[in-house]
């Protein structure tokens, strides 16, 4: 038992000083000294540790004996003098009898018990394994947490996509935590579903029963999309609105249902609106710290006016188009798609810009207020409706106008749809290949339409019109266009008072600020609105005008336009006069 415990001993201050570092090897530690001070501070310790070390060796000297008998003359406790001496000996002489063993041998010897130094030298690896797993997933989540953003900024695309608790904590918080104090229910909990059918229900035997023996048991979404379309007039106007422009096609071939793709293009639209429109009522809204402020286009109680004000709106572009319309074929334009029509000083020099002067202007009449010119080479293609819409609302900048921002969203995307026909028509949107724009435009018109003879009539005396073309020189052509600019302006002017004068909305607007402006110059606060700016108005040759001339102008508004409505009401075609 002793042996083992010398042996034990002795491999334990063996793996000791195998285990712990040696003194000299802090000295290794100089390289993450970081800095001169630090350096100085290193470098003054070492040479401590030399002074010291040097010290330590320089006082080593062989051991004195004990002298045992100057002791027995001081301590008068001989028992105890003797044990200690007995102890001394007994200790000495088994140290002595331990340092002459040989325990290399010994330890070579001993075979029992490394099963055990090796179990506990894979423990302590697994360990260290465990130790570096747990360091790597506490810098990671403390990365994670250092490059986390605000609770104001997260977003699910970042990092809560690796997350779904986050990402249900994120989604539901809003509908489950009390403090809130939210109103919205979860749209995806089973009492969300329950009012849902009950609300469609409720709208089918409100809207669809009619009194009649229907299938009321079923829900709308079980049902076909004509009864769907039937009780949802808004969704019916919108998705038919798309499905003309996409295709330019007959709202009698409208599908049941429309491709999936197809709506996703709606709900992008839709969206790309909103964004614009929300943005100008929160301009607004922040600006005039109004109690309620709406959106454009939009009317202020959706629900029970939101039909009437867009049948309205639907009318007055319907007219407005229909009017831009008999303006184009007023001086022959429409369907002159191989021309460029020339009314102007400014269009003139645009034109001949096309190919250097080349090309040939030609005259229709005296009657017709517009020069059209044919570049040389290639016929002209059709622009595409982007395109013209930059080139409007460019136009509208450049001469102090400027389309509402709604307004010219919806246009643009109204642009958008169309040009996306090119990818189902060989690179066309409006004609087919090899297709005039006049085929093209009488083949969409249906015969039953009331327009229809009238487009018909125009398109055979466009015809007529065109076979006795006469051409110009460049000089005659000039010649011909001050009294042409001189027309045109007058048209222009004419133009706004049919305008005004034939569509009700129009005119009812008007009318309107009208009656406001003759309110400001009765009580004489119209001159100062002038002063101030709040005011402009100026007259035909572009100087400002004052309150007398802008009264008298309000006073003679009404006969002006009268005069012009009935004068263009008037006017026949000769070509509808030949069918009568």
């Amino acid at each position: 038992i002793l042996d083992r415990a010398i042996v034990s001993a002795k491999m334990m201050r063996r793996g000791l000083r195998s285990a712990l570092p040696k003194r000299d090897r802090w000295h290794a530690l100089q390289e993450y000294a970081v800095g001169e001070t630090n350096q100085e501070e290193f470098r003054l310790l070492r040479a401590r540790d030399s002074q010291v070390g040097s010290l330590v060796e320089s006082s080593k000297s062989v051991p004195k004996p004990i002298d045992w008998s100057s002791w027995e003359s001081k301590i008068s406790n001989k028992e105890v003098l003797s044990c200690l001496k007995s102890f001394h000996q007994q200790q000495s002489a088994l140290l002595e009898q331990v340092v002459a063993e040989d325990h290399a041998a010994a330890v070579k010897k001993q075979a029992d018990g490394w099963d055990l130094f090796d179990a506990s030298v894979a423990s302590c690896q697994k360990s260290v394994e465990k130790s570096e797993t747990i360091l790597k997933n506490g810098a990671r989540a403390l990365w994670i947490s250092f490059q986390n953003p605000p609770i104001s900024l997260l977003s699910q695309s970042e990092w809560l996509d690796a997350d779904q608790y986050w990402q249900a904590f994120v989604e539901k918080h809003h509908f489950y935590h009390n403090h809130l104090a939210s109103a919205v229910e979860d749209p995806e909990s089973k009492d969300y579903d329950a009012k849902q059918k009950a609300d469609m229900k409720r709208n089918w035997e409100t809207f669809d029963g009619r009194g009649t023996t229907r299938q009321n048991n079923k829900l709308l979404y079980q049902r076909p999309s004509y009864e769907y379309y039937d009780v949802f007039r808004g969704p019916l106007i919108e998705h038919m609105i798309f499905y003309l422009s996409k295709t330019g096609g007959d709202a009698r071939m409208f599908p049941e249902v429309m491709p999936t793709k197809w709506f996703a293009e709606i709900y992008d639209i839709r969206f790309k609106l909103y964004n614009v429109l929300q943005r100008r009522k929160r301009q607004v809204h922040e600006a005039t710290w109004s109690r309620e402020a709406f959106h454009d286009f939009h009317p202020h109680d959706m629900e029970h006016d939101g039909e009437a004000y867009y049948s309205k709106l639907i009318a007055k572009e319907a007219a407005s188009t229909e009017l831009l319309a008999g303006r184009l074929m007023g001086n022959y334009i429409l369907f002159s798609d191989s021309y460029v029509p020339v009314q102007s000083g400014m269009a003139f020099y645009k034109a001949i810009q096309t190919d250097g002067g080349k090309g040939t202007f030609y005259s229709l009449g005296s009657d017709v207020n517009c020069l059209f010119y044919k570049p040389a080479g290639e016929a002209l293609t059709t622009p595409d409706p982007v395109d013209c819409f930059h080139s409007l609302a460019d136009h509208a900048n450049m001469t102090g106008r400027k389309f509402e921002v709604g307004y010219a969203a919806a246009f643009e995307c109204f642009a958008e749809v169309l040009q996306s026909r090119k990818q189902g028509l060989a690179g066309s949107w409006f004609t087919a290949p090899g297709e005039s724009s006049k085929d093209a435009f009488m083949r969409r018109i249906k015969r039953s339409d009331p327009a229809y003879p009238i487009f018909e009539a125009y398109a055979e005396e466009h015809r007529e019109r065109w076979a006795g073309a006469k051409t110009l020189s460049m000089d005659e052509a000039m010649a011909q266009m001050p009294e042409i600019e001189r027309k045109y302006m007058i048209e222009c002017e004419e133009y706004s008072s049919v305008l005004f004068g034939v569509n009700d909305e129009l005119a009812a607007s008007a009318k309107l600020e009208q009656e406001q402006l003759a309110k400001l110059a009765d009580v004489g606060e119209l001159q100062g609105k002038l002063d101030s700016r709040d005011l402009v108005a100026i007259d035909s040759s572009g100087a400002a005008m004052k309150t007398e001339a802008v009264a008298k102008a309000l006073e003679e508004m009404d006969s002006v336009r009268d005069k012009a409505v009935d004068l263009v009401m008037a006017t026949k075609l000769p070509a509808l006069e030949k069918k009568k």
